[in-house]
């Protein structure tokens, strides 16, 4: 019986330490330029009418995401998350486009990426779409909102900047953005939001600007971002909650 509970514990402490396993369906999506883009679908209930549509930053994978994948479902939320042309192997996991593509792409090669994600969501006729972005894919996703302002329901940007050779580039887009606006950042780059905001205007902007936090959406994650996380994540679960009714 000893031997038993033994060899229980260290099972269980093994699961413990491996952390929850995500289900999800492998997805497959083709570019307008040719790209074949990987990710993950997964389901919080059947039939379901909203999407999150996830970005990740530079040198990242879908998995950016893993942590909080089960949290996004209890809030109603189907998600995709995909691996852009532009990233690598942080947080784990792989890159399965960068990996087939054999490098990594320059960050505005992606936007066709996002693009694919969005005709993905609207072939399956989701009512409320909202695109996440973090880091270089959140001033994608301001792009994404500028040149399709009736395919998405909001979009929430973490940590966005003029990352281009346009220093006008996100900015301009910003001002065109007339849907549910979600932006944020770490507070040391404050500076990098205000600039992208100059142009920008509207009740439709939501700035979150939290007490501490991280680069990207990893400000959401407890492992990365303890000081802040709490706070950060019921600001956007409160912003989520408000665009998915």
């Amino acid at each position: 019986m000893r031997t038993h509970i033994i060899r229980f514990i260290g099972v269980l402490s093994l699961f413990l330490l491996a952390g929850p396993v995500l289900a999800g369906e492998a997805v497959t999506l083709h570019t307008a330029d040719n790209v074949t883009v990987y990710g993950t679908a997964s389901q919080a209930k059947a039939h379901n009418d909203k999407v999150l549509l996830l970005f990740h930053q530079a040198g990242a994978s879908h998995h950016e995401y893993d942590p909080l994948i089960a949290r996004f479902h209890q809030l109603g939320y189907d998600t995709l998350a995909i691996d852009q042309r532009s990233g690598g192997d942080l947080f784990g996991g792989h890159n399965q486009t960068v990996q087939a593509l054999g490098k990594s792409a320059d960050y505005l090669d992606a936007t066709h990426d996002l693009d694919a994600a969005l005709a993905w969501a609207r072939e399956r006729h989701y009512a409320k779409i909202v695109a996440v972005g973090s880091s270089y894919s959140s001033s994608l996703v301001i792009m994404l909102a500028a040149r399709h302002p009736s395919g998405l329901t909001a979009i929430a940007s973490f940590s966005p900047g003029e990352y281009f050779d346009d220093k006008n580039l996100i900015k301009n887009a910003a001002a065109k953005v007339t849907i549910p606006f979600y932006i944020t950042t770490d507070p040391a780059e404050a500076d990098y939001v205000t600039e992208v905001l100059r142009k920008a205007h509207g009740n439709n902007i939501v700035h979150y600007q939290p007490k501490a936090g991280v680069h990207g959406a990893s400000t959401l994650v407890e492992a990365r971002d303890p000081a802040g996380y709490a706070a950060n994540l019921e600001s956007f679960e409160e912003f989520l909650g408000r665009v998915g009714h």
